[in-house]
């Protein structure tokens, strides 16, 4: 169904229809399809402004509504089999809500990059644009050339948008100037599932602290776990590329900085210049040697199958919202195997709970300054993307389209198989237009008692977030070695934890590190914390 046809059956597209229709004789389009409607000036209201209407900023009087622009071109990544076609019913509910017909430009996720840098080099970019690496060297030195509009004065006019946490606003800055409008995402994200049905035939509690965790895995590796009498499981599966990400949580359960710190003379220094890091990578060490986790974690590319096949009982979890499909997997292979989540741990009982904070984005949207001409448009572009974080299109991004893709009942969202299959294969991938990832309205009935919990852990935990301290910086350093640091570090932490590397290796791994450009990139970072702080 196409839009026309769609908004003639519907009643609310049929207003909007004539609007369009009366809109388009009276102003011309502009090349990239932004022409715009001028709308009356929004209804007088009380109390915070409704979507669609602004405030000016800081003087508490209601100004004009932006413009509704006609349609708003998009770029944006996916990663479904098949790209969302303009006729998508959830393309068409947004343009009728919002007024605007998304025109989206959809690029497969793997060729995203190579798409992004060639129209900045072209200068040829939509209206808006998915930013996929904020701080990657072709957006960051396309933004400092001025190739893109700047919103942090405009984002407070905006009900939604100004709710965004402040953290995550500026942990996507460049140069202290907010390019981007973050996809939010939760900042308590990392934990670990556990084998509750292994805890159980041990006589074993959940753990609170490292030390019980190590006994836990110690004895899922020793103490036939799955009582079938032979010597066949383990206790935790690691994969090659998760060692700097679980070493970090360790670390920071331990009391150290997230990635980047401060040391005691002000300086940014990387978590590794701190005791506990080295204390986190020590304790790998030792369950590595141990055998409380597999041996070939240096070349393990998928640490789910050791769980899924019942050798390991424990998987640290980059995102805990990953705990869900993991348990649907164990348990085509185990029915009756029970498990459960956990978030935060300490290295002393007296001592306070921190975990790590998620840079709290996936990505972000830029506004091209090629492709946006005035502020007047602009303020409109934010004005889309305000509404799509309204209750009902928070609906669509998370359910699709009530009647196909779920039912609501007793005031909840009811999904059977088919329906979310459905989900998943058409509107998941236009979730990616949206900063309110995160954004609930509607909720499931009968949730999973595990997907109950996964939530409140992540809502409940947030608090106790320890966040990367350079995230609103830039080391041209850093993004000019393309991560080449990253990977030397990377190494000698895993030559580490193998034992191919003694204390004095690792502390020399470090000195290689600073003289490689570490030191300049300490430099940079201190002097950009140092000018704010």
């Amino acid at each position: 169904m196409g839009l026309l046809s769609y908004l003639q059956k519907n009643k609310k597209g049929r207003i909007f229809l004539s609007a369009f229709l009366t809109g388009s004789m009276l102003v011309s389009m502009t090349a990239c399809g932004s022409g715009s409607k001028n709308t009356a000036a929004p209804a007088q209201t009380t109390g915070a402004p409704q979507s669609g209407q602004t405030e000016a900023s800081g003087t508490g009087a209601e100004t004009e509504a932006p413009a509704v622009l006609d349609t708003i071109t998009l770029m944006v990544n996916y990663t479904g089999a098949e790209a969302p076609t303009d006729d998508n019913p959830l393309v068409l509910k947004i343009a009728e809500y919002t007024g605007s017909m998304p025109k989206i430009i959809w690029v497969p996720q793997s060729a995203y990059n190579e798409k992004l840098n060639t129209l900045i080099a072209s200068k040829d970019l939509p209206q808006i644009t998915t930013i996929r690496e904020v701080k990657g060297s072709g957006f960051v030195n396309a933004a400092r050339s001025g190739m893109f509009w700047d919103v942090a004065p405009y984002i407070d006019r905006f009900p939604n948008l100004s709710q965004i946490d402040p953290t995550i606003l500026k942990n996507v800055q460049i140069d202290g100037q907010q390019f981007l409008i973050p996809k939010v995402r939760d900042v308590a994200r990392e934990g670990g599932l556990i084998r509750q049905d292994w805890l159980d035939n041990l006589g074993l509690q959940m753990p609170t602290t490292l030390d019980e965790l190590h006994d836990i895995l110690y004895a899922f590796t020793y103490n036939d776990p799955d009582q079938n009498g032979v010597d066949d499981t383990y206790g935790f599966s690691l994969k090659y590329n998760a060692l700097p990400r679980f070493s970090t949580l360790l670390s920071i359960y331990m009391g150290g900085p997230n990635t980047w710190g401060i040391d005691e003379e002000g300086n940014v220094v990387p978590e590794f210049y701190f005791d506990t890091y080295t204390e986190s990578l020590t304790w790998f060490r030792q369950a590595y040697s141990e055998k409380l986790f597999n041996q070939d974690f240096p070349i393990c590319k998928d640490e789910m199958q050791n769980f899924t096949s019942g050798a390991a009982g424990m998987l640290f979890l980059g995102n805990l919202e990953d705990a869900a499909t993991r348990v649907t997997d164990l348990n085509a292979v185990f029915p009756d195997a029970s498990t459960d989540i956990f978030q935060l741990l300490k290295n002393d009982p007296d001592e306070p709970y921190h975990i790590t904070g998620y840079q709290g984005y996936t990505g972000g949207l830029a506004f091209s300054k090629t492709s946006v001409k005035t502020e007047e448009e602009l303020l409109s572009l934010l004005s889309f993307l305000d509404k799509l974080g309204d209750p009902e299109m928070a609906d669509g991004m998370n359910w699709g389209i009530e009647g196909e893709s779920y039912t609501v009942k007793d005031g909840g969202v009811e999904q059977t198989k088919e329906q979310s299959e459905i989900y998943g294969r058409k509107y998941n991938d236009i979730r990616q237009i949206t900063p309110f990832y995160t954004t609930q309205h509607l909720k499931a009935n009968n949730q999973p008692e595990l997907n109950q919990k996964i939530v409140q852990l992540m809502n409940e935990n947030a608090q106790y977030a320890v966040h990367n301290v350079v995230l609103p910086y830039i080391s041209d350093t850093n993004i000019e070695t393309g991560g080449d640091l990253d990977t030397q570090i990377a190494d000698a932490k895993i030559k580490y934890v193998i034992g191919e590397l003694d204390l004095d290796g690792w502390k020399a791994a470090i000195e290689d590190w600073k003289a490689a450009g570490g030191d300049q990139i300490i430099k940079e970072y201190t002097e950009q914390y140092k000018a704010n702080h």
